[in-house]
C-alpha cells in the first residue's frame, strides 16, 4: 500500500491522474499514514470494503466483478475530478 501511496502521488504530481485502491483496513493505516508523509493527507482513495478484504477467498470470475463494480464510481469521482 504504502508504495503504491508513493507512485499514485509522484504520477499525480508529474500530470498523471491517478486513482489508487485498497482495502479499507490498510487504506485507513498505512495508506493516510504515508499520504501525509507525502505531504498529502487528503489524498483520495478507492475503497473496498472488508467483505471484500480476504483475498484468499475470492474464488470466482462474479466475485472480482462484485469487487471492481463496488469501486467503479469511486475512480471514476477520483479520476474527474481537480487534483491537488
Amino acid at each position: 500500500m504504502s508504495a503504491s501511496v508513493v507512485d499514485a502521488i509522484t504520477l499525480e504530481r508529474r500530470g498523471t491522474p491517478a486513482a489508487l485502491v485498497g482495502v479499507d483496513k490498510l487504506v485507513n493505516t498505512t495508506g493516510r499514514a504515508m499520504a501525509r508523509a507525502q505531504g498529502v493527507p487528503d489524498y483520495p482513495f478507492a475503497i473496498i470494503t472488508s467483505e471484500f478484504a480476504a483475498m484468499d477467498t475470492v474464488t470466482s470470475d462474479e466475485e472480482i466483478d462484485k469487487m471492481a463494480k463496488s469501486v467503479v464510481d469511486q475512480v471514476e469521482a477520483i479520476l474527474l475530478a481537480k487534483k491537488f
